[in-house]
């Protein structure tokens, strides 16, 4: 995704912080060998943040992480997702490329926004080109998610999205040629993306509280699976991974259970990564995209 050329210390961890309308996560990896383990995870909720500003400072002071690397998670309202052809063009001209594809598209101002893409697999259209998403985002913002992170003495040096953080997560739980459906809950926007063989093939973004809608989240995951099927000529969806980790009896996995006619999982990511502690359900449901993030390295790791 976004990235800057900053001095930072190689293979030395990261902190990771997601900013939502209800606090901030934060997680902090360090490495273990060729992979990231995580060393902490903290939630910040909003109403302790307006009472002690100074918290993730002092978070950041107490465990010793000043000039640590930083990775930067964009919130649902800095960026937009837009699927389109791949322009037929040089690698370096594809962004100005694209650019000229979505720009009538784009939500916020057209001067202020900032360009990359996420490739798609060759096969994600049977009667189309190659298909990727444009990821366009508010500069602004991101100039200051960095100086954020820059008054906290922590180093950015990159800056994402919610799916391609998840993805580092769950790209080894979709290994099967036959789609799994990976639905991220989250009450301002979820998110649904569907998968084979480690590769993302289709994402959506739910821009509702599915706690309220539980029939618009059946309904948009099954016609997501439907044209995955159809449109992408794709093995059908066998499963659907229902993440941060629920428990079974919860009324959403129930109505995911009653009316959906796949297997429905949920995960615990304790079993996914290496950690100095185990996670709390509540804590993985609010951390899960940040921790996610933190165990992001340039070669892929567990």
């Amino acid at each position: 995704m976004f990235r800057f050329t900053k001095k930072n210390k190689r293979d030395s961890g990261r902190v990771c912080l997601h900013v939502t309308a209800e606090g901030t996560a934060i997680a902090v990896s360090k490495l273990n060998g060729a992979s990231l383990d995580l060393q902490h995870c903290e939630f910040f909720n909003a109403s302790q943040l307006a009472d002690n500003p100074d918290s993730i400072k002092d978070f950041i002071a107490d465990n010793k992480l000043s000039g640590a690397n930083c990775s930067l998670i964009l919130s649902a309202h800095e960026y937009q997702m837009l699927l389109t052809e791949a322009p037929q063009v040089a690698p370096q001209e594809l962004c100005d490329a694209l650019w000229w594809r979505v720009k009538d598209l784009v939500s916020f101002d057209l001067e202020n926004a900032q360009i990359d893409y996420l490739e798609l697999p060759k096969d994600s259209d049977k009667n189309q080109g190659q298909k990727l998403y444009a990821v366009v985002a508010d500069k602004s913002k991101i100039a200051a998610k960095i100086s954020w992170a820059e008054s906290l003495d922590l180093v950015p040096v990159t800056v994402e999205i919610p799916e391609t953080a998840i993805l580092h997560l769950v790209s080894d739980l979709c290994r099967d040629i036959v789609g799994t459906s990976v639905l991220f809950l989250d009450s301002q926007q979820s998110l649904l993306m569907l998968m084979s063989e480690t590769k993302m093939y289709l994402s959506r973004t739910l821009k509702y509280n599915y706690l309220n809608r539980m029939e618009a989240l059946v309904l948009d995951l099954q016609r997501s699976m439907d044209y995955y099927e159809s449109q992408m000529g794709k093995p059908p969806c066998r499963k659907v991974i229902v993440l941060p980790q629920q428990s079974n009896d919860t009324a959403i996995m129930q109505n995911l259970a009653q009316n959906i006619g796949v297997a429905i999982e949920t995960v615990d990511i304790n079993d996914l990564i290496n950690a100095d502690g185990l996670l709390t359900i509540e804590l993985q449901q609010h951390c899960l995209v940040a921790i996610s993030g933190a165990l992001r390295l340039d070669q892929k790791v567990k």
